[in-house]
């Protein structure tokens, strides 16, 4: 946690980067089967972290492949409300192996609770003729020339609550547009950041993989809202993430900086979908997109 002022200390920095890779190390049972558990997030405030259990699901996934197999996508069910103080219990099925691809399927218990399901596809990387590309935005401003999460929280306040807003971010996070950034939302009523891990990572994918897949949940619910001037913490708003799907197209590092665009796509019937595009080196390297409970 950091305090109001909205400055954190590389320490602090590195201590929240190091809290994260130990979630997301996983401890296998003691069986050799294909169950695992992880680390709770910690945080009380609000529960648990959609991100959080979606980059958990995703390690256990992983850890049943091997690694000349990199994701390809996920398509995941938020269940139930998690608890954040508690670990997480991870059961994964094999699906399928194919000589290209392979098929895991990875559900999320607390206390015997089914609370999330995800089904994750990997595939061994082949070279083709095939290569169109959205490219970065003309707009995309340096990421050292904008804010941090932190110095807008520092100007706003305590948006989402004393937890999430003050916690110490384990990446550095600078906002181009959102609600609490000086530039407002996006010209696409959305929230735009760059990203990457505040110091070089093992070169392991699946932990780049992870860290970019547990990113891919933060703010993106809250885009079919920006248009009516509230946050999810808002007591007008009910925001509750959905499902969530995400294709990896191309390998990228965590721990270098990755452009994400957000937008709102559709709202109505009380519910909303969102999309996140991430770029790295000018290169379209994933793609979300979310549905979200959405009453106000």
């Amino acid at each position: 946690m950091t305090d109001t002022s909205g400055t954190d200390t590389d320490a602090a920095v590195d201590a929240a980067l190091d809290e994260l890779l130990d979630q997301l190390d996983l401890q296998q049972s003691d069986d050799g089967s294909d169950t695992f558990r992880g680390k709770g997030s910690g945080f009380d405030e609000f529960g648990l972290y959609g991100g959080h259990v979606l980059a958990q699901a995703v390690v256990a996934a992983q850890r049943t492949v091997d690694d000349d197999r990199p994701m390809s996508s996920v398509h995941a069910v938020f269940l139930r409300g998690g608890d954040g103080l508690a670990e997480v219990d991870y059961q994964v099925e094999r699906v399928r192996d194919g000589r290209a691809f392979c098929t895991r399927r990875s559900q999320a218990f607390q206390s015997d609770r089914l609370i999330f399901e995800l089904t994750a596809t990997f595939h061994v990387p082949e070279t083709g003729k095939v290569d169109i590309q959205t490219p970065l935005p003309d707009d995309a401003p340096p990421p050292t020339s904008v804010p941090t999460y932190q110095e807008c929280i520092a100007q706003v306040g305590p948006i989402f609550g004393e937890q999430w807003s003050y916690m110490t971010r384990p990446v550095e996070y600078r906002l181009v547009h959102a609600p609490w950034a000086p530039t407002g939302p996006s010209p696409r009523g959305g929230i735009d950041y760059w990203f990457r891990a505040p110091r070089r990572l093992p070169d392991d994918p699946a932990i780049h993989e992870a860290i970019i897949a547990y990113m891919s949940d933060d703010c993106l619910a809250d885009n079919v809202i920006v248009p009516y001037g509230v946050t999810w913490l808002d007591p007008s708003a009910q925001v509750v993430s959905l499902d969530h799907a995400m294709w990896f197209h191309e390998p990228a590092r965590a721990d270098e900086w990755i452009y994400c665009q957000q937008r709102p796509l559709m709202a109505g019937g009380n519910r909303g979908t969102s999309e996140a595009r991430f770029w790295q080196n000018g290169r379209l390297v994933a793609t979300a997109i979310q549905e979200a409970l959405a009453r106000l």
